[in-house]
């Protein structure tokens, strides 16, 4: 059987949030083996697949990256850093618990600091947070940032589950809140097929 490759290209975005999908990019949570976010570049490369870098931002912090060697390797390793406590925060939050309180006290001090670099933008009849994504190579972990502070203040919190298959982490948007797999194209099958082996097997013994 041929093992698919895995790339940012096969990476699903099933977070349904960008904080979610950004903690998701390891595979799996549970046995890890694989990182999706190998350098700088691959940073850069997901924010713009997850839609909130355009390939002209993109370019423009993968050519900053290259000149700034030394600061590119510390973004990725503070992205890593906060995508473990994301985790942590998210993964109680799944399953009912309180947060460690130093992980919630670093994530404020991390949220703090994010909004710093946003301005207020009128919309409409509200404001919405507008992010300057090109000015700093951290700039990308602002907005993710961001959309875990909004997801952690929000009724939405309950909603957050965690994939018992992988460990992968989402929200629940179905009607029922009956979601229970991270995919059906792959945790959701597995499972099918195990169950359907176990069935098999079960025959055989009568």
């Amino acid at each position: 059987m041929t093992e698919t490759v895995r790339t940012l290209e096969t990476l699903e975005l099933v977070g349904e949030v960008l904080c979610l999908d950004f903690v998701n990019t390891i595979n799996s949570r549970l046995e890890p083996e694989h990182d999706y976010l190998m350098g700088y570049s691959d940073l850069a490369d997901w924010a713009n697949k997850a839609g909130v870098l355009s390939p002209t931002q993109t370019n423009h912090l993968q050519k900053q990256a290259k000149q700034k060697l030394a600061e590119a390797e510390n973004v990725l390793k503070t992205a890593r850093t906060l995508r473990d406590l994301l985790y942590r925060l998210f993964s109680h939050a799944a399953k009912g618990s309180e947060p460690d309180q130093k992980d919630m006290k670093a994530f404020i001090a991390a949220y703090g600091e994010a909004i710093l670099h946003g301005t207020l933008v009128k919309a409409d009849d509200h404001f919405r947070t507008a992010w300057k994504l090109d000015e700093a190579l951290g700039s990308v972990l602002w907005l993710i940032i961001h959309s875990a502070g909004e997801l952690l203040l929000s009724e939405e919190l309950g909603q957050v589950k965690e994939c018992p298959g992988c460990g992968w982490l989402f929200l629940d948007t179905s009607k029922n809140q009956t979601r229970r797999w991270c995919s059906m194209d792959t945790c959701g099958s597995r499972d099918k097929m195990r169950r359907y082996l176990k069935k098999q097997q079960g025959k055989k013994k009568r």
